[in-house]
């Protein structure tokens, strides 16, 4: 099993753990760190459409989609990230929006945790990557901590099967779909994300990532080679996502339809 440091590096599009300590101060400029917090709610509205659900972020970040959630009627949200800093924000966040009542934001390793976790009626995976391991031992570990039935909300991506590519930490499409079907779970609606909308959105990401790394250079020149590889990796990942990988967000429910 990879470290936690590397788990959470690679999660993040990082490369060398090294990188972690500063990933706070690079990522200040984002509230929304991989999953789209307005899609996830709205699917649970129009798909679920039961109040008071219990709801689990996992790898949940700076609490976007928690937030957003527990504003949506009487749901409650338990998020679990492994930095500090960003549960920190989480918590500040859920209180400006008047829904910390709502949430409960804790630091821990997810990995370890999710074991111990029950009696939940959502799980969120968003954009977490194989923390856990492979989509399917992913949503085999999730689904122990769900109620039957029980729904997951998965913010990923894969590849088109006939695409010739080299980049190898997205799934082919039909091997994306049979893990799902052999982790015991049936998709209930997909959401696929155009590449118009990514681009769009991925710039201004881009952008501020390169600014702070700018920042931490002048104010860290020994580690000027560091920042480089970890803008020149998101470079090369927002590439895959706008022209490789087919994005979007999953509704999974327990059992097969």
């Amino acid at each position: 099993m990879k470290s936690l440091e590397e788990s959470i590096t690679g999660s993040l599009d990082g490369t060398n753990t090294g990188i972690l300590r500063f990933l706070p101060y690079l990522l200040q400029d984002l509230r929304e760190i991989g999953a789209d917090p307005e899609t996830m709610t709205r699917l649970i509205r129009e798909h679920i459409r039961k109040d008071n659900l219990r709801v689990l972020d996992l790898g949940c970040g700076k609490g976007a989609v928690s937030v957003r959630i527990a504003m949506e009627g009487q749901h409650t949200v338990r998020g679990i990230d492994a930095v500090p800093e960003f549960i920190r924000e989480a918590e500040e966040w859920a209180d400006n929006n008047h829904v910390s009542d709502r949430c409960s934001f804790e630091v821990g390793d997810i990995r370890t945790v999710i074991r111990e976790l029950k009696g939940f009626d959502v799980a969120i995976l968003g954009a977490i990557g194989p923390v856990l391991g492979d989509l399917e031992v992913t949503l085999n570990e999730v689904k122990d901590a769900l109620n039957v039935p029980g729904y997951v909300l998965l913010d990923d991506g894969y590849i088109e099967d006939d695409l010739e590519t080299d980049y190898d930490r997205a799934l082919r499409k039909s091997e994306f779909l049979r893990q799902i079907d052999a982790a015991g779970f049936t998709v209930v609606h997909e959401e696929l994300f155009g590449r118009d909308r990514l681009t769009e959105t991925d710039g201004p990401i881009f952008d501020s990532i390169k600014k702070r790394a700018a920042e931490l250079t002048a104010q860290y020149p020994e580690q000027a080679a560091r920042f480089r590889n970890y803008v020149d990796n998101q470079a090369y990942e927002t590439r895959m996502l706008e022209t490789v990988i087919t994005t979007g967000t999953w509704l999974l429910v327990t059992g097969r339809c």
